[in-house]
């Protein structure tokens, strides 16, 4: 397998979700994508009074749609009470009313390997206007041999130069076009062991390799791990599901397999149809930060907080606040943000995220 091109010839710079749900920014750069395991185990529906308690927190709390679910969490149902759990292998775990539950009672142990859910902090950029910066694909696998590549469209500017490139210049297909976006062709076929870099300049000389400081390569998936997608997929839309949960099961589903853009896709057809799920939006925010467009999400952060406050999500509230203690420009606002999300941690007893989150205050300062 090629590695990763950061450099060529010349320099070629709920239903759940809220794949942050559960975990914090760290690692190193977004170049260096970390993988780890876990279960995506999440709660779709919600009847009556269902609670949930993590094996840190000090007591239960309400639940929500879109909460994901460790093993070693616990369900709390009051009388006539019901939920419906999405596990890992796209079983549904049905729970009623008067009972208390382990997670791992209901979901069997399966584990998937996706991309971890917040990328380390990159500085936040807002891209000058100018600039014909890529919008997809960008960091991420494609599985469509023939993607579509879109781009900021720049004031004034009445034509632009796109490229397609690989590390070796075994393929470099150019074209030209006044659109901002463009369907590849197809030929040269893109090859899934390669990785490669969209470039767009404008007729007034700028170009989108102008944005520094983040991986703007894509690769298409291995004919194995697309077969399984589609497999996955398939299984997915035989079960009656209603629409959201079928589209933010298809959204995990894609992320576990780094591929972020139809990730992306799917969840702003739900944020266009006006989803009042907070972790839609928070996912999706997470995601835009993963694929370096950090600004983009913050405005997905703000409504997933205003969502989370209105449903008295504690975690919901923290999480959207760590995101935009990421995203935010200014230290000050950003160490605002972080202190906010560490207060809500320390009120859920969740030892472990106020330890992670003061590691970053202590980064600002």
């Amino acid at each position: 397998m090629h590695n990763k091109p950061m450099i060529l010839k010349k320099t070629l710079t709920g239903v759940v979700f809220g794949l942050a749900c559960l975990g914090l920014l760290a690692g190193p750069d977004l170049a260096s994508d970390q993988r780890h395991s876990r279960s995506l185990n999440f709660i779709y529906d919600i009847e009556g009074d269902v609670k949930i308690k993590r094996s840190e927190w000090n007591d239960y709390h309400n639940a929500n749609v879109g909460d994901l679910v460790n093993p070693s969490d616990q369900l709390l149902l009051g009388t006539g009470a019901s939920a419906k759990v999405r596990c890992s292998n796209l079983s549904v775990w049905h729970l009623q009313g008067d009972s208390a539950n382990r997670v791992s009672d209901g979901c069997p142990s399966v584990i998937l390997t996706n991309p971890r859910p917040n990328s380390p902090r990159v500085a936040p950029r807002a891209p000058k206007q100018r600039i014909p910066y890529i919008i997809t694909p960008r960091h991420t696998a494609l599985l469509n041999h023939r993607p579509i590549f879109r781009w900021h469209p720049v004031p004034g500017a009445t034509s632009y130069q796109v490229s397609v490139q690989d590390a070796s210049l075994t393929l470099d297909w150019r074209t030209k076009t006044s659109k901002t976006e463009i369907e590849y062709p197809g030929e040269p076929p893109l090859q899934p062991d390669s990785y490669y870099l969209v470039t767009v300049k404008t007729d007034k000389g700028y170009s989108s390799d102008q944005e520094q400081g983040v991986d703007l390569s894509f690769t298409l998936l291995d004919s194995q791990n697309a077969e399984s997608v589609a497999t996955a997929v398939a299984q997915v839309k035989q079960q009656q599901l209603t629409q959201e949960v079928e589209t933010l099961t298809l959204a995990y589903l894609y992320h576990s397999y780094d591929l972020k853009a139809e990730a992306i896709e799917l969840l702003e057809g739900l944020v266009t149809e006006g989803s009042q799920t907070a972790a839609v939006y928070q996912l999706l925010g997470d995601l835009y930060q993963e694929v370096g467009l950090s600004q983009q999400g913050k405005r997905l952060y703000l409504q997933a907080l205003e969502l989370a406050k209105g449903t008295r999500n504690l975690e919901g509230q923290a999480q959207a606040q760590v995101g935009l203690g990421q995203v935010e420009d200014s230290k000050t606002e950003a160490i605002e943000w972080l202190t906010k999300a560490q207060k809500n941690y320390q009120k859920l007893g969740y030892i472990t995220k106020v330890q992670e989150v003061k590691q970053w205050i202590n980064k600002f300062q």
